[in-house]
Parts: C-alpha cells; sequence; structure tokens
C-alpha cells in the first residue's frame, strides 16, 4: 500500500537515510520490484553543505556528479535491505547511464528555507528474468524542488544494477598489467624526457591548475600527485583523500576523488584559455568493496586516457581506473564531458546575483 508523499517540511517524521538521502518521503512496500520511492534532501543541511560549497565551477557552487551517484547507491541499498531484511549484505552496486542535463547552481550562503533535491526511483524486472530482485534494473530520477515538495526541474537521471563484486575484480585483473605499464611509463617519462610533454606536479599545482575552471575546496583536492602527457592527454594520479570520517559525510569527496583527474585533464590541460569542459555524464561507475580510501597504508592510484569522441568532436570521453595496492579496485567508464566556450559560461553557468 502506497503511502501519501508529504512536502519536504512537513512535520510527519520521515524516516532518514544518509545525509545525502535525508527524507524517504514515500516508500512503497506492497511489492519491492514493483514499488517506488521518494527521497528528498536538503541541500543546506551542514552534513551536505560541505560537498557543494567545496564544488565551485566558474564561481557558482554546482551540485557535484558524486552525490547523484551516492544518492543513487545508498537508495539501491535501502531497497535491498527492504526486501531481504535489514542486516542483509547488499550485493555490488553499478551506477549506469548518469546523464546531467541541467547543473543545480546551488547559493552560498544558503538560501534561509535551503534548496532541496529529490530523486524518484522505480526498480524494474524484466518479465522474461527470474523475478529475483537481483535481477532488477533501478531507475532513478532528480528534479529541483520548492521547500513545498512542487517540482522546478528535472536534473539528472540514472539507473543502477545489482552485480558481484568478485566477478567485477577477476575482470579487472586481466588488464592491471597494462595500466600498471602505463603509469610506469608516465613516471619515467617525466624523469627522462626534456620534451616537457609529461608534466609532474603536486596539489598544490594540479589543484591551481584546475582553477581555470573548477575551484575545489580542501576537502576534495584528493590528488597528492600528478603525472599527464599533454598531447596525448594520459595521465594517472596518486592520492591522499582528505576528508575525516569522524567529522565529515565522506562518500560524495571520496566518488569525485576517484574519478576527478578525467576533470583535471580537460579542463587544466586541454585549450583552457578558450574552452571550459562541463560534465555530462558517466556510462557506469563500479567501486568495489575493496575501495578504501581511509586506510591510510594502501597506496592509492588513478589511470585515464581521455580522448574526443568521434561522432561529436565536442565531447572528450574516457575510463578512470582506480587501482589500491596495484589492484584495480573501481572503474568509471564513459566518463564524458561537453567542450563550452569560456565566453558563453555566463550563459550555461550565471554568477548568482548580489
Amino acid at each position: 500500500m502506497s503511502v501519501t508523499s508529504p512536502a519536504p517540511n512537513s512535520a510527519q517524521p520521515l524516516k532518514y537515510l544518509t545525509p545525502s538521502c535525508q527524507q524517504v518521503a514515500h516508500e512503497d512496500l506492497s511489492g519491492t520490484t514493483a514499488g517506488r520511492w521518494v527521497i528528498r534532501t536538503c541541500l543546506a543541511d551542514p552534513a551536505i553543505l560541505p560537498a557543494i560549497s567545496q564544488h565551485v565551477c566558474h564561481g557558482v557552487a554546482l551540485t557535484p556528479a558524486g552525490l547523484y551517484t551516492d544518492m543513487a547507491a545508498v537508495a539501491a541499498r535501502h531497497i535491498w535491505r527492504s526486501d531481504r531484511g535489514h542486516d542483509a549484505v547488499t550485493p555490488a552496486i553499478k551506477v549506469c547511464n548518469l546523464s546531467v542535463t541541467k547543473t543545480y547552481i546551488i547559493a552560498i550562503p544558503p538560501k534561509p528555507t535551503g534548496q532541496w533535491l529529490e530523486m524518484e526511483v522505480v526498480p524494474e524486472i524484466s518479465p522474461f528474468s527470474s523475478g529475483d530482485l537481483l535481477d532488477a534494473t533501478v531507475h532513478c530520477q532528480f528534479r529541483s524542488i520548492t521547500p513545498d515538495g512542487v517540482k522546478i526541474n528535472d536534473l539528472a537521471s540514472c539507473s543502477v544494477v545489482y552485480e558481484l563484486d568478485h566477478a567485477w575484480l577477476m575482470s579487472w585483473s586481466h588488464f592491471a598489467p597494462t595500466i600498471l605499464a602505463r603509469i610506469s611509463k608516465l613516471h619515467v617519462r617525466a624523469a627522462t624526457e626534456t620534451s616537457g610533454d609529461v608534466m609532474h606536479m603536486h596539489r598544490g599545482k594540479a589543484y591551481e591548475l584546475f582553477q581555470s575552471f573548477v575551484d575545489y575546496g580542501p576537502k576534495y583536492q584528493n590528488m597528492a600527485e600528478v603525472y599527464v602527457d599533454t598531447q596525448t592527454l594520459e595521465a594517472t594520479a596518486t592520492h591522499a583523500f582528505q576528508p575525516d570520517p569522524a567529522t565529515d559525510y565522506t562518500t560524495p569527496f571520496y566518488m569525485d576523488g576517484s574519478c576527478h583527474i578525467s576533470g583535471f585533464v580537460v579542463n587544466a590541460i586541454v585549450d583552457t584559455e578558450k574552452n571550459a569542459y562541463i560534465s555530462q555524464g558517466i556510462e557506469s561507475m563500479k567501486l568495489s568493496s575493496k575501495f578504501d580510501p581511509e586506510d591510510h597504508h594502501a597506496e592509492i592510484k588513478t589511470y585515464v586516457h581521455m580522448e574526443t569522441m568521434p561522432n561529436d568532436k565536442t565531447v572528450m570521453r574516457g575510463d578512470v581506473y582506480v587501482l589500491q595496492n596495484e589492484e584495480i579496485v573501481g572503474v568509471w567508464e564513459g566518463i564524458k564531458f561537453k567542450r563550452i566556450p569560456r565566453k558563453a559560461l555566463n550563459v550555461f553557468l550565471p554568477r548568482p546575483k548580489v
């Protein structure tokens, strides 16, 4: 039986999941595989606001793609436990086809009533499958809403599927030697070549270059060291994650940090004077249980090779490999960035009125 969806400021107590999924406003438990969930979040909440306020593009705070992927993953785990039991072990979560159709600019300092984000979640199972939730595709739609729950704009969409962690790791193990060899080659070339094509820099310089378009706050500055081939747009980074699990809601920072070397390549290296590159979405995100950014004894690296799309020269695409202690533990497939002339940025990302 479905329940009524109260407005975000309703006095009715609502189920709280995480700082990114603060209110389960609608929960249809009549049948998990044919249900519907509505989850709402106030982006002015102090627990989630740093993930927005420290993600500034062209002078405006934007809702990062890492927040959408985190919300989708949290919802998928909640649906699984609603079906299997609260203590059930959740399969690996694969976020697919994230498409950001409209940027969500957040006022800093926040508006007194806050700015709200709503996610509608609907699991769907093919009639040709076994009918089990493991075979479901969980569809997620994101929209901005008023404090009273009225839709303003559609923002993004993605899907989630449940997969097997060990299958990912086994598949990736075949690619690890090649990726490690590419990383090693970048290191060697930076140390031995005099052409200057391969740049080596530490955190301060890397994020200074990033500021040509993206100004990341301290908790997002997770690349400690970067090597990048400015001609082939191949890059690798060594990471030291900055958020404090004792005080921060870390997941958006970890997600963004594990893939934003792709954004670094296109916005700090490629034609930075004339153009900027805005995230257009991802084909899939797979972070295994072995990815542990809170293990300060582990060596975490990322690798990417960005290329122009053959069917659209204004879009750049790349796959980011996440390695922990020389094992691939995550892959962001098909990260895409759309080229925007810098003179048009005030239209795409209007600065907040003073």
